[in-house]
């Protein structure tokens, strides 16, 4: 990935190729939220002031050179839920993916250790942000997305450019014997999986689980990009949940077709 300047955005170079949108993963840099929240915190749910919050969303456009108004996100719940927007006004409650071939509507997800994955057809002109934390990775959201995305636009998933975002990294990220033995059961590979000698624990690999998913779901692996940054190893850079506690701030990862001048 690349960092742009003024309030660090990430950005897949894979995406960078296309002229025809924008795209972005932020972090903490920058921003207006205080105490341990510091940075810029784009959750609302998270015991932020809501001035605060809006102020960040409010610069990210800027940045973006959009409005405001033009972003939508949905209220994630780790189901397996995609929502089709077809306007800024929509709300999305109990989802965790979006799905849009309008220009002009910036689509985001919010995630702080979880996965974010865009996806971008150049041929049909639709785009997707995912939220895929374990649960979301259990459920195969992203395969479910590329499916959505080939019932509502006629995608073909060769056709499809994927950016997996920051999020925790498999070195650090632990899981107990109930969580193993769901990953075990439902997926015939079970490399994913470092076990923790003296313990029932293991580490699970949630970058190389969802890039399978991606080129199961038939996207090249050429065309996926896996940016391999670690929330959770990065506190000057990103919010974590598993090192910071569920209400520490939230990270943003979206995507949009440029309007048709």
């Amino acid at each position: 990935m690349q960092i742009s300047e003024r309030i660090q955005l990430l950005q897949f170079e894979k995406l960078l190729e296309f002229k025809d949108i924008i795209h972005f993963s932020t972090t903490r840099t920058g921003g207006f939220s205080k105490n341990h929240l510091a940075g810029f915190n784009l959750g609302y749910t998270v015991g932020d002031e809501s001035k605060n919050v809006t102020q960040n969303l409010n610069l990210l456009a800027r940045v973006l050179d959009i409005d405001k108004k033009q972003m939508v996100s949905p209220k994630q719940t780790h189901s397996k839920n995609i929502g089709v927007v077809t306007s800024t006004t929509e709300i999305f409650p109990n989802t965790d993916a979006l799905i849009t071939n309008i220009p002009g509507i910036c689509i985001f997800v919010r995630t702080a250790d979880c996965v974010p994955i865009l996806l971008f057809d150049p041929v049909k002109k639709g785009i997707a942000a995912i939220h895929s934390g374990w649960k979301g990775t259990l459920q195969e959201i992203s395969k479910h997305c590329i499916g959505r995305m080939q019932k509502e636009y006629g995608t073909q998933p060769k056709d499809l450019i994927a950016g997996i975002g920051p999020s925790i990294g498999p070195e650090v990220y632990e899981i107990g014997p109930e969580v193993i033995e769901l990953f075990v059961n439902h997926f015939t590979l079970n490399n994913y999986i470092t076990p923790l000698k003296n313990s029932d624990k293991g580490l699970l690999n949630l970058w190389e689980i969802n890039h399978q998913i991606l080129i199961d779901s038939g996207v090249p692996k050429e065309q996926i990009e896996v940016a391999g940054m670690c929330t959770y190893s990065n506190p000057e850079l990103f919010y974590s949940a598993r090192r910071d506690g569920v209400k520490c701030g939230r990270l943003a990862t979206g995507i949009m077709l440029k309007d048709k001048k």
